[in-house]
């Protein structure tokens, strides 16, 4: 089994098949440019709310920025009006995405509560609608993701895959989880993505339980799926793609030493500050440094003196500082 084999999405090549997860408060463009540098084969946009799209919000409008070398990237969008959905669709084609996913999965109370994300999973009547409204209005190529179920013990994922694949969707993402096991690695149901798999002709692309480089092989082993996508696991580490692509054709996982990896976040600090100016550049970047460097001995510290820098210079002087300690303690 060749699990690296390229796939098309559509007329969209994905090489390698590995693949950046959308990741509210994170995949902005400056993250996306960063691990696209590490091989991702696809990235996506953080969710975008279709009725934003729609009523032009200028915080949505933030949310659909994109560069060039990002690509290929899909715009992943939410919400539970099939109309507005189609509008926000149309109009992330005209602005040059390369497809367009709809998300069908969240968790998020203040999503559900709106009758979007996971919510759409006990409605396939909706679903069917949504799918054939937006496929009507879009040319380029169109995915949906879907978690297993809404309530522990459901899966819905074979009703709703035929109807999304009935409907014109190029591929399916699955997250072979429900809502109400939420993120429980041991609640991962790979089998269920699998028997997705053999019975659609679309490409299905398996998403959850991703957090060593090891689960991305295993993805590909268990469930035959034509792609993996990774999230969580690619905060702390931008890397992790190309760790992953290493460890299934060496066995070895990446290794960076700690000036590289001081390298990386010093990198993603200039791209921030080119993209959203030095003030709010430096609040982002909190989240990320707590991400690159957990689990590092003296990281508490480290963050309270993080969280109360508010310029780049200050920020460069602390992480430098503390990678240097480290470095040298090895």
């Amino acid at each position: 089994m060749n699990m690296l084999r390229s796939f098309k999405i559509g007329n969209v090549q994905i090489d390698p098949p590995i693949v950046l997860a959308p990741i509210a408060g994170f995949t902005d463009s400056p993250f996306r440019i960063l691990v696209k540098n590490f091989t991702a084969g696809l990235v996506y946009t953080e969710m975008i709310s279709s009725m934003g799209v729609f009523f032009k919000d200028a915080k949505t409008f933030e949310l659909i920025k994109f560069k060039e070398n990002e690509k290929p990237v899909s715009a992943q969008i939410f919400g539970n009006d099939p109309d507005k959905l189609a509008y926000a669709a149309s109009y992330l084609e005209e602005k040059g995405f390369d497809i367009i996913d709809i998300n069908m999965g969240c968790p998020a109370n203040k999503i559900v509560s709106s009758g979007a994300g996971s919510a759409l999973l006990k409605n396939p009547g909706l679903v069917k609608k949504i799918v054939q409204a937006v496929r009507t209005a879009v040319k380029i190529p169109l995915t949906v993701k879907l978690r297993k179920g809404f309530s522990s013990g459901e899966n819905v994922l074979f009703e709703l895959s035929h109807i999304i694949e009935s409907e014109g969707a190029d591929a399916i993402i699955i997250h072979g989880i429900t809502v109400e096991d939420g993120f429980k690695k041991d609640k991962e149901d790979w089998e269920s993505i699998r028997q997705v798999k053999e019975t659609v002709s679309v490409p299905v692309i398996g998403n959850g339980g991703i957090i060593k480089e090891t689960d991305v092989k295993n993805m590909f082993e268990i469930t035959g799926v034509d792609g993996v996508m990774a999230g969580r696991a690619c905060i702390g580490e931008p890397w992790f793609i190309k760790s992953a692509i290493q460890f299934i054709d060496t066995g070895i996982p990446l290794s960076l030493l700690l000036s590289e990896k001081l390298n990386i976040i010093v990198k993603l600090v200039e791209m921030e500050i080119d993209e959203k100016g030095e003030e709010n550049a430096i609040k982002e970047m909190r989240k990320f440094i707590q991400s690159f460097t957990f689990g590092m001995r003296g990281v508490a510290a480290l963050r309270d003196k993080v969280n109360k820098v508010g310029k780049k210079d200050e920020l460069m002087g602390l992480l430098r500082a503390f990678f240097e300690v480290k470095e040298a303690a090895v």
